[in-house]
């Protein structure tokens, strides 16, 4: 006697059509969600921004003129050049959530405000490697610690922070700037946390005696 597979097969089809009409009535619903969201955002009438918590880059604490390198000069023009703007930690914000907080009329002006936080951050990583390479390891904290302190999402800049906090013994900055990213939004903390964690381990076994 063979195995029933008809009904089987039968189960598995009227599971699979149930499936799909959930997944389908479930991103219609998502459809309708944010095109209300939406409409709504467009309603929303401009807000004062003039008094927001704005982040500026504290350009007179950094080492200007320090290298003759072409790239270097290069950052720090536009590190300068960022730091006569106004800027945000809009990460993950959406394009709808930026009207419905601030107004739509407000929108282009809120969407560079937050681009241009992103290229400073990119661009205060790339300063503290080129100290780094320097040989000024104090600057580069100075500024990867401003870096991460307003919200950076750059993975490396966490990871040559701990590495300079490693080098100087500074086990308590390490474990703060440790607890920090263990209670931040980044997507790639858990990455960011093993290669930290990984590199510890492989100090301190170079450090302990054979």
């Amino acid at each position: 006697m063979g195995f029933p597979i008809l009904p089987f097969f039968l189960i598995f089809l009227i599971w699979l059509a149930i499936r799909i009409k959930t997944l389908d009535a479930k991103q219609e619903q998502q459809e309708e969600e944010f095109w209300a969201k939406e409409k709504a955002a467009k309603a929303t009438p401009a807000k004062d921004i003039s008094n927001l918590r704005y982040i500026t880059i504290p350009i007179e604490k950094f080492p200007l003129n320090f290298s003759n390198d072409e790239k270097v000069i290069e950052i720090e023009t536009q590190l300068k050049e960022l730091s006569t703007h106004r800027l945000l930690n809009l990460s993950g914000v959406s394009n709808t959530d930026l009207k419905l907080t601030y107004g739509t009329s407000n929108f282009e002006t809120m969407s560079q405000i937050g681009e241009d936080f992103d290229k400073a951050c990119i661009l205060l990583n790339s300063y503290a490697k080129a100290l780094i390479e320097a040989g000024m390891e104090n600057d580069a904290v100075n500024v990867l610690e401003f870096a991460i302190g307003v919200g950076t999402d750059i993975s490396e800049s966490y990871i040559m922070l701990s590495d300079c906090y490693k080098k100087r013994s500074q086990t308590e900055k390490l474990s703060f700037l440790r607890e920090r990213i263990l209670n931040s939004n980044l997507l790639l903390k858990n990455s960011i946390l093993n290669k930290i964690d990984d590199s510890t381990e492989e100090d301190f076994s170079t450090s302990s005696p054979e």
